[in-house]
């Protein structure tokens, strides 16, 4: 069985391809709409959402700027979170970074570690979600979480680099002084 990401590797820059394109919508349309039933809740606005976030792969798949050494999977959430972001900007509301109950790669440590380890992550996970913007909280997990460069971030976030960068070192710095307090 073909990856995603091979998927869009041999469908990119070939317009001809559109039964590659289309098993590979196939396969990440329920994730896509799952994400914006989780944020969104109107269902046409869902269905708005999902379909733009389609156009959006289409297109750049047709165009040729995808690049097929990178996962498609984390290329597919910048471009749905774009939407996404696009979407609460025109209904002039605050994106949320993530949902309050949204499980964490942070929150979930290795299945050997001790009780105390997890424990540990979820005490330092709920006082920075407690005492961070939604914003800083948001890019914290992004970055430190999820792997994301800083570039990413500010893609994913709609925020300039500088920006990101300094929001990032204020919830290391909260983290760390809980850490060693």
């Amino acid at each position: 069985m073909a990856t995603t990401t091979y998927l869009a590797g041999e469908a990119l820059g070939r317009p001809e391809e559109r039964n590659l394109r289309a098993a590979l919508f196939e396969r990440v349309l329920e994730r896509i709409t799952r994400y914006f039933k989780r944020t969104i809740w109107d269902s046409t606005a869902v269905d708005d959402c999902v379909q733009q976030t389609l156009l959006s792969l289409e297109r750049s798949l047709q165009e040729g700027t995808y690049d097929p050494r990178r996962s498609f999977n984390r290329w597919m959430w910048l471009k749905a979170h774009t939407v996404y972001v696009e979407h609460c900007r025109a209904h002039a509301k605050a994106p949320a970074a993530l949902p309050e109950d949204a499980p964490l790669a942070a929150d979930a440590p290795s299945p050997g570690a001790s009780v105390e380890a997890k424990h540990d992550a979820e005490v330092l996970l709920n006082h920075l979600r407690g005492t961070l913007d939604t914003e800083t909280f948001g890019m914290f997990v992004l970055f430190f979480g999820e792997g994301h460069n800083v570039s990413e971030v500010a893609a994913i976030t709609g925020r300039d680099r500088k920006t990101v960068r300094k929001r990032i070192a204020q919830a290391k710095r909260e983290a760390l002084s809980l850490l060693e307090g």
